[in-house]
């Protein structure tokens, strides 16, 4: 039952990163990239990104909302949580963006080409603030969550074990 909460709790913490991102693009006008980094990822392996990109990108949050769970077990907190998705947002910059073409912390050569471009990157301080603001959104969902709906429950798990073993 923890493993179908935290794939709820995944999926969950993924579209509050979503929401987050709507958020910032609207209210204060930055939208650094033409496409989302997970559609970004399949256009460079000529995969048709449309509606595949979404669940790559919900699989991704999910996959990582298993690992928090499952990592920390009782011990999550949503600092702990906003901690590991700045983690993972580092992993984003030093990894995944070079492979999609947009550089080490968004600094490349994507700001060249034409702005109607798929991979074109308006600005690497934009894409640095979007990015990191909805990991934030993201560790602070999963954290909530997963505090609120994963260890309370075995925290009464264990405090009734405890129980039983001191009538013994």
């Amino acid at each position: 039952m923890k493993w179908i909460k935290t794939i709820l709790i995944g999926i969950a913490a993924t579209f509050a990163m979503d929401l987050g991102m709507n958020l910032i693009m609207i209210i204060f006008g930055i939208a650094p990239t033409n496409i989302h980094p997970a559609a970004a990822f399949l256009y460079n392996l000529g995969i048709d990104q449309h509606y595949l990109s979404l669940l790559v990108h919900y699989s991704y949050g999910t996959l990582w909302a298993l690992v928090f769970v499952y990592t920390f077990e009782k011990n999550f907190t949503a600092f702990t949580a906003i901690i590991f998705a700045l983690v993972l947002w580092l992993f984003m910059m030093v990894v995944y963006s070079p492979i999609i073409g947009w550089g080490f912390f968004g600094i490349g050569n994507a700001q060249l080409l034409e702005s109607d471009h798929p991979l074109y990157l308006s600005s690497s301080i934009d894409y640095l603030i979007m990015t990191a603001a909805v990991h934030i959104f993201y560790g602070a969902t999963l954290g909530f969550l997963a505090g609120r709906f994963i260890s309370q429950k075995e925290r009464k798990i264990t405090s009734n074990r405890n129980i039983y073993r001191t009538k013994s």
